[in-house]
């Protein structure tokens, strides 16, 4: 039988779920995208999983991380704050306080609507601070890669991140699934606008990483409408 170290290995090295695959995906491509004084930004942080993974890569670099639920925003900047800042904020399109939804018994799920969950779970609303990127890093001078992860609330975050997108073309891990998104009434039409009109282009993690051709509308559509992939890439359109 494997032992808790032998299991945590092996799954990394063979991941078994989606969100261990696209963890992995994640890793690859910031070691394809980040730099050495790149700067990472990661919001929805968690337990900062991905964060480590970037102060490993671009140990120069200047990191920021979001996280809305007060207990993890503390055992991430108790671990990670003398080495990047760490926010107690939730990220949308505009500045004001919120309820949040803060899923006591899969932290994952959490976010300011309800989503769809696979099984019942311990709900508590919490009120949080919520706040635009363009106005946390208006002052910084460089961001190379984004990770969003909000549980649906995914195209508030890149509205209020329009002008940190158009200053600095970043690249942009986000997760866009069926069950989440659509509970902010957001569609993939909203989301593939929203990158064409930056001249942007959509890719699966996976397609970026083997420098595939990026998604039409109707691709994107159909892996949404599927649920076969819920986490995807935009970055800017090369000509």
């Amino acid at each position: 039988m494997l032992n808790d170290s032998v299991k945590i290995i092996v799954k990394k090295v063979f991941p078994v779920t989606p969100n261990q695959r696209y963890d992995k995906q994640t890793r690859r491509i910031m070691k394809i995208v980040l730099e050495d004084q790149s700067t990472f930004v990661d919001v929805g942080s968690h337990k900062g999983e991905i964060l480590s993974e970037a102060l490993k890569i671009s140990p120069a670099g200047k990191h920021f991380a979001f996280e809305p639920i007060p207990s993890l925003f503390n055992k991430l900047k108790s671990k990670y704050g003398q080495s990047c800042e760490i926010k107690n904020f939730g990220l949308s399109d505009k500045k004001e306080k919120s309820d949040f939804q803060y899923v006591k018994s899969n932290s994952a799920y959490s976010g300011i609507r309800k989503r769809t969950y696979p099984k019942t779970e311990n709900i508590e609303t919490i009120e949080i601070e919520v706040d635009t990127l363009d106005n946390q890093l208006k002052n910084h001078d460089r961001v190379d890669l984004i990770k969003i992860d909000v549980e649906g609330g995914e195209f508030g975050v890149l509205k209020g991140a329009a002008k940190i997108i158009e200053k600095f073309h970043p690249v942009i891990v986000f997760e866009h699934g069926l069950g989440a998104s659509n509970h902010y009434n957001t569609s993939p039409n909203d989301i593939f606008d929203f990158f064409k009109l930056i001249d942007y282009q959509i890719f699966t993690l996976k397609g970026f990483i083997d420098d595939a051709e990026p998604l039409s509308m109707v691709e994107f559509f159909d892996l949404y409408n599927t649920n076969r992939e819920y986490y995807f890439l935009a970055k800017l359109r090369v000509l």
